[in-house]
């Protein structure tokens, strides 16, 4: 911050954390800075809030760091008093996550996440054909900036259930260059048709290419992935109209 901030400041952001801290299972380090006094803060108004933390935890979902960086914005300061802040407008923030290949792969059998992961409806020569992951899904982030996912998948036709084995790379969008599926593979044994693969294809391509993912209310853009060798960073966006509970 481009200065200190003053004692009514520290101590709206103490009592901000504390409410926080409440909704994290554990973290490392977790740092609150609210910028308002204390007659705005009354009002429930503040100019602006920022949250880091490290090692941080939540449903069973890990980070290794997270930047959150949010504008004005205005809140019932009696939900404060009770554990929970509540918006009185929609708020606007930016936000980075930092988590390793271990987080991923936790990530990926945590109920918060399988829980989102619906099943694909494909139409396959006009059959209904539904791909289900079956969890967990295996994560690799090598060092040429790609993400690698590894799992299996129930495939339910009109008929019959098959299980398939699949390999997926995934190069994230650049400012040069949309985000690109630039590989699916079936271990040999569970041979698929061309149609299929196809139809899959098309259906992975336009989930990639959405504008913002819709959770719990809230509209997020993913506008950068910057991908190390066995870590990611992500740099979001994203439109709140309230803060979920935790």
């Amino acid at each position: 911050m481009s200065q200190e901030p003053r004692l009514d400041e520290q101590v709206i952001s103490q009592a901000a954390l504390a409410g926080l801290s409440t909704q994290l299972e554990s973290a490392e380090d977790i740092q609150v800075d609210v910028r308002t006094d204390v007659l705005k803060a009354t009002q429930g108004k503040a100019d602006s809030v920022s949250v880091s933390g490290q090692g941080v935890v939540v449903q069973d979902v890990r980070v290794q760091a997270v930047t959150v960086q949010t504008d004005r914005l205005s809140f019932n300061p009696l939900s404060i008093l009770l554990g929970q802040l509540k918006l009185d407008q929609p708020l606007e923030a930016t936000a980075q996550v930092f988590l390793t290949e271990a987080d991923l792969n936790r990530a990926m059998q945590a109920e918060a996440v399988t829980s989102r992961l619906h099943a694909l409806e494909l139409n396959v020569e006009g059959e209904s054909v539904t791909v289900e992951l079956v969890h967990p899904l295996a994560v690799k982030l090598p060092a040429d900036g790609k993400i690698a996912l590894d799992g299996t998948a129930l495939l339910r036709g009109r008929e019959a259930v098959r299980q398939v084995r699949f390999a997926v790379v995934i190069i994230p969008r650049t400012d040069e260059q949309p985000v690109r599926l630039e590989s699916f593979v079936c271990d040999p044994g569970d041979a698929i048709s061309i149609e299929f693969a196809i139809a899959i294809l098309q259906k992975f391509k336009a989930l990639l290419e959405l504008p913002y993912v819709a959770i719990e209310g809230m509209a997020i853009q993913v506008k950068r992935l910057r991908i190390e060798s066995g870590k990611l960073m992500i740099e979001t966006e994203a439109h709140v109209p309230q803060i979920p509970s935790l």
